[in-house]
C-alpha cells in the first residue's frame, strides 16, 4: 500500500456519539474485564491498518433470527433478496461458541438482519456464551419483547450490554416503530435499568442509539428524557438502503474482514456484515469451522481484493452504505449531519 495507507481504511465510521466525555469515557472503562477490552480494542484499530490476519476473528456476530416483529419504513430489510426468515438452532450456536471459547475470542453479538429477540433460545445463547467464558456478549434490539420478566432473565443470564434502537419521541417514535408504544419503550428500558442496578452488579450496559434526522429537532429533549436510565446515546445517519449504486472510493479498504466474521441463522457465512444476501459466502459453520471459513480461501481471496484496489469488482461493496458514508463528525451540532442523513436527503457521498 501506498505511505498514506492508514488513510484508506476506516474504522467504525458509522455511528456518532451524542453523549458527554464524561460518559463516554465511563462507558469504556466499565467492562467486565477492562483490560481483555483494551487489548481487543488495539487489534480492532490496528489489524485492518497493518492487514494483519489474527489466528482467529477479534469478534463473531451469531444471526439469533433473520426474523422480526417490525417493519419499520427506514430499515434495510425489505431490500434483502433473500427471505429464508429462520432462527438460529441451538445446537448450532453451541458448536460456534465452544469454537469461540477454545480461541478466547473477547466478544459476540446476537443479531444481524433481523431481531433477536424473537428468537425463543436467546436467553439461553447468553447464558451458555458466558458460562463458556465469552467476555463481552451483546445484541441490537427494538426492545418490544423485553419486558421486566425477560429482562431479569436477561441481567441473571449475564448479558453485558444492550442496545436500543429508539429513534424519537411520542407520536414520530409510534409511527416508526409501530406498534409500540413510546411509553411502552420508555418502561422496558426503565425496567431493565432498574434490574441492572438491583440483581446484576451494573450489567448490563445499556445503549440507545438513533437516527439523527428523526430526532434531530428534539435532540436536547430526547437525551435528557434518556440519559438518566442509560449508559450511552449514539445516533446514525440516515442511509440509502435501495441498493442503487453507491459512488465510491475504490483505494478504500473495508476494515471487517481483518476484523470479524459474522454467521447467519443457517450457519452460512458472508464476507462482511453489509452483503445482506450473502454473495460472497465463505463457508457453512454447518460443515466447517469458524478458524476455516476465516482463513480459508475464499476469504483470502476477497481481502486480496480489497488491498489491490479491486473490492469493487464485487458486486455487495460496490452498493456498500457503509463505506460511502462521509466521516460527519462526532457530535450533532452541524448542519452537514443534516445534509447526508435525511431521509430527503439520504447518504449518497462520495468519500
Amino acid at each position: 500500500m501506498s505511505q498514506n495507507e492508514t488513510e484508506y481504511v476506516r474504522i467504525n465510521k458509522d455511528q456518532f456519539s451524542m453523549d458527554t466525555p464524561e460518559r463516554e469515557r465511563k462507558w469504556e472503562e466499565t467492562k467486565r474485564d477492562f483490560k481483555a477490552y483494551c487489548v481487543n480494542r488495539y487489534q480492532w484499530f490496528n489489524y485492518p491498518k497493518w492487514q494483519y490476519i489474527n489466528d482467529f476473528p477479534l469478534h463473531v456476530d451469531f444471526e439469533a433470527s433473520f426474523r422480526c416483529n417490525l417493519k419499520c419504513p427506514m430499515c434495510f430489510r425489505p431490500h434483502i433478496r433473500r427471505k429464508d426468515w429462520n432462527d438460529m438452532d441451538f445446537n448450532l450456536f453451541k458448536k460456534g461458541i465452544d469454537e469461540c471459547a477454545a480461541n478466547n475470542l473477547y466478544s459476540i453479538r446476537l443479531n444481524w438482519r433481523g431481531e433477536p429477540t424473537v428468537n425463543p433460545h436467546l436467553i439461553e445463547m447468553v447464558a451458555y456464551a458466558k458460562q463458556k467464558g465469552i467476555k463481552d456478549v451483546s445484541f441490537i434490539t427494538n426492545g418490544k419483547l423485553i419486558d421486566r420478566k425477560y429482562a431479569a432473565e436477561l441481567v441473571k443470564a449475564g448479558l453485558d450490554y444492550i442496545t436500543y434502537s429508539i429513534d424519537s419521541m411520542y407520536a414520530k417514535y409510534e409511527e416508526l416503530r409501530f406498534p409500540i408504544k413510546f411509553d411502552e419503550i420508555t418502561r422496558n428500558v426503565r425496567d431493565m435499568h432498574d434490574l441492572r442496578e438491583t440483581i446484576g452488579n451494573g450489567f448490563p450496559r445499556i445503549k440507545i442509539q438513533a437516527i439523527w434526522s428523526f430526532m434531530k429537532d428534539q435532540s436536547q429533549e430526547f437525551y435528557n428524557y434518556f440519559k438518566d436510565i442509560t449508559d450511552l446515546i449514539a445516533f446514525n445517519t440516515y442511509d440509502d438502503y435501495t441498493l442503487t449504486f453507491m459512488p465510491q472510493n475504490p483505494a478504500l479498504i473495508c476494515q471487517y474482514l481483518w476484523q470479524r466474521i459474522n454467521i447467519t441463522w443457517s450457519g452460512e457465512a458472508p464476507m462482511c456484515i453489509s452483503d445482506w444476501d450473502l454473495a460472497t459466502s465463505v463457508g457453512d459453520l454447518r460443515n466447517e469451522s469458524i478458524k476455516e471459513m476465516w482463513h480459508g480461501k475464499k476469504m483470502n481471496e476477497y481481502r486480496k481484493m480489497h488491498s489491490s484496489g479491486k473490492r469493487l469488482d464485487l458486486d455487495c461493496c460496490k452498493r456498500c452504505h457503509r463505506l460511502a458514508v462521509p466521516n460527519v463528525g462526532n457530535k450533532p451540532a452541524g448542519k452537514d449531519i443534516e445534509q447526508v442523513g435525511s431521509p430527503a436527503n439520504p447518504v449518497m457521498n462520495a468519500e
